[in-house]
């Protein structure tokens, strides 16, 4: 079966790479960069606005009429990260296997001056359920409950998490004293603009490194990961998950206590109530993460964790989360 693979996100190019490496599948890539491109003599996925994730009904058409004889040399179209890449596909008739992995809401749009979300697209997704070629498959829960709260049902489909890894685990390494005994702060919003988080654990005597990793063979030489969440559900924490890395982060209680709701990337209006339908607070994922109270609690878990029995629970909890998504995928592409 021969497999493309539609995406505007290296994460998810990354993780289904990796997926197809170890099933044994051929898949070519059409993304927003020429470099990312399995065939280089393609144009991209690219416009020339901030808003090349809306997929109009002109643009939908301007890219079926200029990859349509490429599109159809596939068995199967796979489309990641941003759902709306499938009205490519659904507009126009598609009739061979198309699967719309959702990653970032069905209706995702950026800016508000293009016409997307239109009555149309909402009609196109809706009407997914009456085309036995095509399947919608959740990355997450929250997006089964976004869907449903825009009249979209796809409560019966299942949730295909993502892996968060690459062929290319990376070799070059971030050379600090005491690494083993240092935590690595990613550098988001929330660790960054919405609190100094590596000035917070300088008070606490908490080592801590805040900046850009050079790979997961770099990553996986800290400590453990101080986080603040920011999304219902990101790469970053299946990278973390199918690394084995200890995690620290905010409970429940703290987190929606001591931050206000701003921090959220997107529909911060469902948290308080829903929280739990996030990946790092579900009950799927909660023994996996540490989580603390209070920075003092976070002080008292960071030097009385034993390190090595946890070590073993993540290493157990990881090697299941990835054969049961190797398994998830095969019978999916399998299913003609």
């Amino acid at each position: 079966m021969k497999l493309l693979h539609l995406s505007f996100h290296k994460g998810c190019i990354n993780d289904f790479n990796y997926i197809c490496e170890k099933l044994n599948y051929d898949c070519e890539i059409l993304s927003y960069e020429k470099e990312l491109n399995s065939n280089k003599e393609l144009p991209p996925l690219q416009e020339n606005d901030a808003q090349h994730y809306n997929i109009t009904h002109a643009r939908a058409e301007k890219y079926w009429n200029i990859y349509k004889d490429y599109f159809n040399k596939f068995d199967c179209i796979i489309t990641s990260d941003t759902a709306p890449l499938s009205r490519i596909f659904l507009q126009n008739g598609w009739s061979k296997k198309l699967i719309i992995w959702i990653c970032n809401r069905f209706d995702y749009a950026h800016g508000s001056n293009s016409g997307f979300p239109d009555k149309e697209y909402y009609e196109l997704i809706n009407d997914v359920k009456n085309r036995e070629n095509i399947d919608i498959i959740p990355n997450t829960q929250f997006e089964i409950f976004y869907c449903k709260h825009r009249g979209i049902d796809i409560s019966k489909n299942k949730i295909i998490k993502p892996l968060g890894l690459t062929l290319n685990m990376g070799d070059t390494k971030t050379i600090i004293k005491d690494k083993n005994e240092t935590f690595f702060i990613p550098q988001y919003h929330n660790e960054t603009i919405m609190c100094n988080l590596s000035e917070i654990l300088n008070k606490y005597e908490i080592k801590n490194f805040n900046n850009r990793h050079q790979g997961f063979n770099d990553l996986i030489e800290f400590k453990g990961i101080i986080t603040i969440p920011y999304a219902w559900s990101t790469w970053a924490l299946f990278e973390y998950i199918s690394l084995n890395m200890v995690v620290f982060l905010p409970s429940p209680r703290f987190l929606l206590s001591f931050f206000n709701l701003n921090f959220w990337h997107q529909n911060s209006n469902y948290l308080k109530e829903n929280l739990y339908l996030s990946e790092w607070y579900s009950n799927e994922n909660k023994n996996f993460f540490i989580y603390f109270d209070s920075w003092d609690d976070l002080k008292i878990k960071i030097n009385t964790l034993n390190y090595e029995e946890h070590k073993l629970k993540l290493k157990n909890f990881g090697e299941t989360h990835i054969q049961t998504t190797l398994d998830q995928w095969k019978l999916m592409l399998n299913n003609k």
